[in-house]
């Protein structure tokens, strides 16, 4: 059997779905690297507060992620068979978890900000005071990009991908505009720095929330939701909701929680560490444009299958999946060694930060290849074919078990390097690649949650 499929459909709707994906990834990796890099002309203290600062809108961009992931799964598979009742029903669960999760930790930006930022880094008083001013106006806007973010990707699982592009394209354009307004004090106003790039921040998210509603309410023809929807009383897909949803948005939170206790374990390391760490993240987002790009694919296209109860053909298409995830890992380690030096010269910040950072980079080349394999069988494969128990375990296992603990040792009780520590963290990479392929070749991942009776 050859391990291509040679569908044209198969191809004409991955690209469909992955082009508008990495394309609407690599906007949001642009506002990211826009926010990087403009703060970071400011100096390293205030680079080293937002990316800290940043961590709690990270843990909240996870939650939105893995409730909005979970349900796209189900989507995904009741589009397919043609059944639209459950997928409104679904919605409004979601959105109900993204609102009460944007209000909750936005109070806590609001109120609390001094004991979050203290936790990555208590004895800076610099870096605290200006992750304080940033995280009391950011956290106004949760409630805007969670709605916005899961509308969104819950779009992707029916085949509507090219409305993400008006709502990221445009938030990028004011992003930047306000950011070299507000950040630097020009067109007459007075230059606040991390607490601009805050404000710049909130002012884009409320563009995304309007164009998401202009959108739902006068364009949007297959899923039809309504705001009424919201005020469901008898859902009768709650349970299946939570057997398909959870394990997604439990594993979201596993792996979110697990990169904010990495930036804990590199926080405690020192300023230049951080330092380094935020620049590498900046690439690492960059070169998992394309790669999450076709994962989102590969979810909505299984899932899709799946919902049709053509399991034979899904399982083909994975194996297709896997052999474009070996092709995606080496162009992303080609781009790593091709951007490593041109990305260090942007950043304002120490010779010993740049040097990790540099060292960081070499790494994650390597790393590169397995993220790809990871990102698309776990996140693409087996969590579209409702295989998200497994895909929970994956992180559960290798992040919490093996690579957190070995980093957290050699950093606190060995005192290794930073570069070391980093390699030590990153490690649950392989080991979730291969875990991944061969439970996809094993054939035994499919879970139609179809054949799940709904109470109407």
């Amino acid at each position: 059997m050859a391990i291509l499929v040679r569908d044209k459909a198969f191809y004409r709707q991955l690209l469909h779905i992955a082009l508008p994906v990495s394309l609407q990834n690599l906007i949001t990796f642009s506002i990211t690297m826009a926010d990087t890099v403009m703060v970071g002309r400011l100096g390293e203290v205030q680079l080293t507060a937002c990316s800290i600062a940043t961590q709690l809108g990270f843990i909240f961009t996870l939650i939105t992620f893995g409730v909005a992931s979970g349900s796209n799964v189900m989507i995904a598979q009741y589009w397919g068979k043609g059944d639209t009742a459950p997928i409104h029903r679904v919605m409004t669960i979601m959105y109900r978890v993204v609102i009460v999760s944007a209000l909750v930790l936005g109070a806590v930006a609001f109120l609390f900000p001094r004991r979050f930022m203290t936790i990555f880094s208590p004895g800076d008083a610099q870096v605290v005071r200006e992750g304080v001013r940033y995280l009391r106006v950011i956290g106004i806007s949760y409630l805007f990009s969670g709605l916005a973010i899961s509308s969104v990707i819950v779009l992707r699982a029916v085949g509507t991908v090219r409305i993400s592009l008006v709502v990221f394209g445009g938030s990028l354009l004011w992003n930047v505009f306000f950011n070299w307004v507000l950040i630097f004090g020009k067109l007459g106003a007075p230059p606040l720095g991390v607490q601009g790039a805050a404000i710049a921040t909130c002012l884009a998210r409320v563009w995304e929330i309007l164009s998401v509603l202009v959108y739902f309410i006068f364009f949007e023809k297959k899923i039809c939701y309504r705001l009424r929807y919201l005020f469901f009383r008898k859902l009768g897909i709650v349970r299946t909701f939570l057997e398909t949803s959870m394990p997604v948005i439990i594993n979201e939170t596993l792996w979110g929680g697990g990169m904010v206790v990495f930036a804990i374990i590199i926080g405690h390391m020192g300023r230049p560490c951080t330092a380094a760490y935020s620049v590498c993240r900046v690439l690492n987002d960059m070169v998992t444009v394309g790669i999450h790009g076709v994962g989102g694919a590969a979810a909505v296209v299984i899932g899709n299958t799946v919902g049709q109860g053509r399991y034979d053909m899904a399982r083909e298409r994975a194996k297709s999946f896997m052999a474009l995830s070996v092709v995606l890992g080496l162009v992303a380690m080609g781009i790593v060694l091709m951007l490593r030096g041109p990305l260090l010269s942007l950043y304002n910040i120490s010779d010993v930060a740049l040097g990790y950072a540099g060292q960081v980079m070499l790494l994650y080349a390597f790393v590169a290849i397995f993220q790809a394999g990871s990102s698309v069988m776990l996140i693409g494969v087996l969590r579209g074919g409702g295989d998200t128990r497994f895909v929970m375990f994956m992180d559960l296992i290798f992040m919490w078990l093996v690579s957190i603990p070995l980093g957290f040792f050699a950093s606190t009780r060995l005192g290794w390097s930073m570069p070391v520590v980093y390699a030590l963290l990153m490690s649950d990479e392989v080991f979730k690649c291969c875990g991944a392929c061969v439970r996809v070749l094993r054939g035994r991942w499919i879970n139609d949650i179809t054949k799940i009776r709904v109470e109407r």
